[in-house]
């Protein structure tokens, strides 16, 4: 079914674009949402309306995103969790662990977010990536620390 975004859709176009879509995925994802019109004749002419204003809320974003990207790039979440003693811990740091301490700094991420390779299973600091928006990441810094440590 070809479409016309209203809004920009990651992974599928920008607003005013016209694109084939399953149907089922119009239906029950784009149409409820408001993001997409069916490509009627008369849709098509308002296009570049929607195309004008996706472009200034990708420019307003992508700012927003950028100013994002340069707070939280070189922050450093610290986890304490108990482990042996040679450092392997009884349990693993989650995305959940490092997003509750990155909300709990202030920062508006999601689980989605962040983009850990693996499970981290023991104690020492690690580089991971955060996805804020499209291709825009920031790597941040993660501490572990054995709760035996200092007690």
């Amino acid at each position: 079914m070809k479409v016309l975004l209203i809004k920009s859709v990651e992974d599928l176009g920008l607003g005013g674009d016209i694109v084939e879509v399953a149907d089922g995925y119009a239906r029950n994802y784009l149409f409820p949402r408001n993001l997409a019109l069916k490509a009627s004749p008369s849709a098509v002419k308002s296009s570049e309306i929607y195309r004008a204003r996706a472009i200034s809320e990708q420019a307003r974003i992508s700012a927003e995103a950028n100013q994002l990207s340069e707070k939280l790039n070189g922050f450093t979440v610290e986890i304490r969790s108990a482990s042996d003693d040679t450092g392997h811990l009884y349990g693993s740091v989650t995305e959940r662990h490092i997003c509750e301490v990155i909300k709990g700094a202030g920062f508006d991420i999601e689980i989605e977010q962040i983009l850990l390779s693996e499970h981290l299973k023991d104690t020492g600091e690690y580089t991971i990536p955060v996805k804020i928006y499209g291709d825009i990441r920031s790597e941040i810094t993660v501490s572990i620390i054995s709760d035996n440590e200092d007690k």
